[in-house]
C-alpha cells in the first residue's frame, strides 16, 4: 500500500513537472516571438511594402462625413451590424409602469439586439417619417419622428475610428 502511494506521488510530480516545464516552454517562444519582431539595422533600411496609415484609415472607415455614413447605415444591415456598440444602450417608455410611465434602459447585446437597429431610407419614406440631426459635443443624434403621432425615435452616434451607434431611445408611447 505504502509503494502504491509512493508511486502515485511520484506519478503526480511528474505530471506537475512535466506541466510546468511545458509552460516555460510556451513562456520561451512568447518571449522569443517578441524578440524576433525586432528588425536588424541592415534589414531596417530595405524598403517593405506596407500601406500607410491613413490609407488604412480610409479603408476601415469609409465615412468620414456623417451624412454619407448615415444613408449607408440605414440603407445596409451589414454596416449597422458592423457599426452599432455591443452591447446597445437601448432606452424606452415603459407605458404600464404605476403611477405614471417611465424611462427604462437596457443593455441589448446577442439575440436581444435585433436588426435593423434603424429603419431604412425607403422604410422611412414609406411610414412618413421625418429625419432630423443635431450635434452634441461632438456626438450626432438623429431623430425619426413621425407627425401628429406619438412616434419618436432617437439614435445616438460617436466619431471614433469610424462612427458607430451607441445608443438608441424610443420615446414612443
Amino acid at each position: 500500500m505504502i509503494r502504491r502511494k509512493l508511486k502515485s506521488m511520484k506519478r503526480n510530480q511528474l505530471l506537475l513537472l512535466s506541466a510546468l516545464l511545458g509552460s516555460l516552454a510556451l513562456a520561451g517562444c512568447d518571449v522569443a516571438s517578441k524578440s524576433s519582431q525586432a528588425v536588424p539595422a541592415t534589414q531596417a533600411a530595405a524598403p517593405v511594402a506596407t500601406t500607410p496609415a491613413p490609407a488604412k484609415a480610409a479603408i476601415a472607415c469609409p465615412w468620414q462625413d456623417f451624412d454619407a455614413f448615415l444613408k449607408a447605415f440605414a440603407d445596409d444591415v451589414e454596416v449597422q451590424k458592423a457599426h452599432t456598440q455591443r452591447p446597445l444602450q437601448s432606452d424606452s417608455v415603459d407605458p404600464n409602469a404605476d403611477p405614471e410611465p417611465k424611462q427604462v434602459t437596457a443593455m441589448l447585446d446577442g439575440d436581444a439586439l435585433q436588426f435593423p437597429v434603424m429603419p431604412s431610407s425607403q422604410t422611412q419614406k414609406n411610414d412618413g417619417l421625418v429625419l432630423s440631426q443635431t450635434e452634441l459635443n461632438g456626438d450626432k443624434q438623429v431623430m425619426l419622428v413621425k407627425p401628429d403621432t406619438d412616434y419618436q425615435l432617437s439614435f445616438f452616434f460617436r466619431k471614433g475610428e469610424c462612427w458607430t451607434l451607441y445608443r438608441k431611445r424610443d420615446d414612443s408611447l
